[in-house]
């Protein structure tokens, strides 16, 4: 890469991670004793049209990293092995390096970054608050963000004062920024004790903006049928279900979703292309495909479709003019023109979108997702617009509240002259 490339890319927000620019930060701190406490704002950054729906983005994988670094310099916390902490040192270990084997592999991140923030409601209502500043950024609309509110306790919080934190966060953001933003509490597979106080909680809160319960973690090791019966529970509370599945496990995952957790929305779903009946299934009852396009390639979700022709590319974090290891993006491009799960689910008009999944971890943006969507998937704007009204159509807002969202989504996609004329 040219020395000019390099400075080039530093005068813009860092891809995949909205933060500051770091020449920007570094000039900031040798005229200032607050180490970058102030660079959690945004003051280069023009604000995108305000036209994307986003169903499927975890919380946790979308702190921002200067944020991270700053906490931990603040608390103290090392890098392993006696390494200098900087921020190019940090960015591995909170940052995918290369594809991962398996989605477990993937998971490996959050044990380093959770404890950062977890048991700090200061930290906690500060993420989720710049989480809407870059969902903001990012021109979208309306978002569900999805947690476990177990994981942020550190035995210094409660689950419900976890969620206060993070509920007062967002609050303040979605006024100062005017993005809807609502929150769905995830049960973890490797912890069924969990799952009735999550619901308990959904319940609640539901007033506070939680609109929903999921269930992620590792599909190949820890069963669903532990769950069931909170999701029993919340199908009779009218509490809404999502469920994470079919990503790296079975089709057979999917059905048990659908079946057994009366799930309305299901989170990946990539292998219901495997099994006809659960396709049909999916297909027949509406099942929403909550689909992410980088995350399936760098969790190895869908390394058994991709063609021997295809042809690979990534790109990498520049930090100071000169290119690290850490992973920007990954792209897959194949002659073949169906391939991807995604383009099965287009073909056939399913009820998918796109979303980020954990975009700080994987280093991406909304932006990103589209482009890789129309350069490597070959999918068309029509159908990218299509996914967005999918998403509108498929929240767990109520009715009245999803009618006015898409409303103000066909305002922005619509002229408004034609919408006077046949709306």
């Amino acid at each position: 890469m040219s020395q000019t490339t390099a400075e080039n890319q530093e005068d813009k927000a860092l891809p995949g991670t909205l933060i500051q620019p770091v020449s920007d930060i570094l000039a900031h701190d040798e005229h200032s004793d607050h180490h970058l406490h102030h660079y959690h704002h945004r003051y280069s950054l023009s604000y995108a049209p305000a036209s994307l729906v986003e169903l499927h983005i975890h919380l946790d994988g979308s702190f921002r990293h200067t944020t991270l670094f700053e906490l931990a310099q603040d608390k103290g916390i090392q890098l392993p092995n006696g390494m200098e902490t900087t921020l190019e040192n940090f960015m591995p270990y909170i940052c995918i390096q290369s594809a991962c084997r398996s989605l477990a592999e993937f998971l490996e991140k959050f044990p380093f970054f959770t404890p950062i923030v977890a048991g700090d409601s200061d930290a906690l209502e500060r993420v989720a608050y710049e989480f809407v500043e870059d969902q903001a950024i990012q021109g979208v609309l309306y978002t569900e963000t999805r947690y476990n509110p177990h994981y942020f306790t550190a035995d210094k919080l409660t689950p419900e004062q976890v969620v206060q934190a993070i509920n007062k966060g967002l609050h303040r953001g979605i006024k100062e920024f005017s993005v809807d933003v609502r929150t769905i509490l995830c049960c973890i597979r490797q912890h069924p004790e969990w799952s009735m106080e999550v619901v308990d909680l959904a319940e609640k809160y539901r007033s506070a903006g939680v609109v929903g319960i999921d269930i992620a973690g590792d599909e190949h090791n820890y069963p669903i049928a532990p769950h069931v019966p909170a999701f029993k529970r919340a199908q009779q509370l009218g509490i809404h279900r999502t469920v994470h599945a079919g990503e790296t496990g079975s089709a057979e995952s999917v059905r048990e979703a659908i079946e057994l957790c009366h799930a309305e929305r299901i989170g990946h779903g990539y292998a219901i292309i495997d099994d006809p009946s659960v396709y049909n299934l999916v297909r027949h009852h509406d099942i929403h495909l909550e689909c992410c396009l980088t995350s399936s390639i760098q969790t190895n979700a869908i390394a058994k479709y991709i063609p021997q022709d295809s042809e690979m590319s990534e790109k990498h974090f520049v930090i100071n003019g000169h290119e690290t290891k850490t992973k920007l993006h990954s792209h897959v491009r194949s002659r073949k023109e169906i391939w991807h799960p995604i383009h099965h689910f287009a073909r056939d008009s399913l009820n998918f979108s796109l979303s980020c999944d954990d975009p700080s971890v994987l280093q991406i943006t909304n932006e990103h997702e589209n482009e890789h969507a129309l350069s490597d998937l070959k999918l068309s704007p029509a159908q990218l617009t299509q996914c967005v009204f999918n998403a509108a159509r498929s929240t767990f807002l109520n009715d009245q509240e999803q009618k006015i969202l898409i409303r103000r989504l066909l305002s922005n996609y619509i002229p408004h002259q034609v919408r006077e004329k046949h709306m």
